[in-house]
């Protein structure tokens, strides 16, 4: 099942020369101007470049549907045909890194998640107790940490919020050990790590390590899918949101 979903999602892909070899004097734009057509064929929106001798960074922003593998794969593989149609081939590493970069930093994602109990107002102190014991925040995921691939290093963490139909409050309490459960689940089976989980009323927010394989809007998804599920019915919205974030945000591309 596909729908249209609400994205703040930018990738940066790093690749380097093969061992002994160096890069060839920068392109300039008109160069990356002309890849940005077949990049845009694949839901990649280039944004800007930096060019070394030693290494070359890309960035972009993304649809929904491209995961870091396909990323970085049409990212170098376009790339390196674009150079010998220019006469300046070169041989790459088979190594390549990815960040997903957002507007926000890891530390603010996971603050925001973290006082999401303390910005609602609730009139039953029980209820706002059930809450926060569905809640998760895990010391044990470092989300500063890479995914090691035979092909590279990717950061690749997504915040995913699902919000109720017609903005419903789960009044359930009994549901809320299922959601934490079904989160759970779900992540561990899909090869995730999950850093925070924020559980309010009409809408849930998850701050994850995503697996690189999986396009943020298959992650997305697949715990909508899980936490209906859980619940037994159509719960959730179709309406949902997903954007990346790292240690590093936007604004270090400027």
């Amino acid at each position: 099942m596909q729908f249209p979903i609400i994205h703040k999602l930018f990738y940066t892909w790093t690749g380097w020369p093969a061992e002994g070899c160096t890069f060839p004097p920068d392109p300039k734009d008109s160069f990356f101007n002309s890849l940005a057509a077949p990049w845009e064929h694949d839901g990649i929106h280039y944004r800007s470049y930096l060019w070394q001798a030693e290494q070359i960074q890309i960035a972009c922003g993304v649809e929904p549907l491209v995961a870091p593998v396909l990323f970085t794969s049409r990212m170098k593989g376009r790339l390196q045909h674009a150079l010998r149609q220019a006469g300046l081939g070169v041989a790459f590493s088979r190594k390549v890194g990815l960040r997903a970069i957002g507007e926000n930093l890891t530390a603010a994602v996971e603050q925001y998640l973290r006082e999401q109990l303390e910005r609602g107002e609730f009139a039953d102190p029980r209820y706002r107790a059930s809450l926060a014991a569905a809640a998760i925040e895990d010391p044990a995921v470092d989300l500063a940490q890479p995914v090691e691939s035979h092909s590279g290093r990717y950061w690749y963490n997504l915040h995913v919020v699902l919000t109720a139909q017609d903005r419903y409050r789960i009044g359930r309490e009994d549901y809320l050990p299922r959601l934490r459960a079904a989160t759970q689940s779900w992540v561990v089976g899909n090869g995730c790590a999950l850093k925070a989980l924020a559980v309010m009323p009409d809408h849930v927010h998850a701050a994850m390590r995503g697996n690189i394989s999986l396009s943020p809007a298959g992650m997305a998804q697949g715990l909508w899918q899980a936490l209906n599920r859980a619940a037994g019915c159509a719960l959730y919205s179709d309406r949902l949101y997903v954007g990346t974030f790292s240690e590093y945000s936007l604004r270090a591309l400027r």
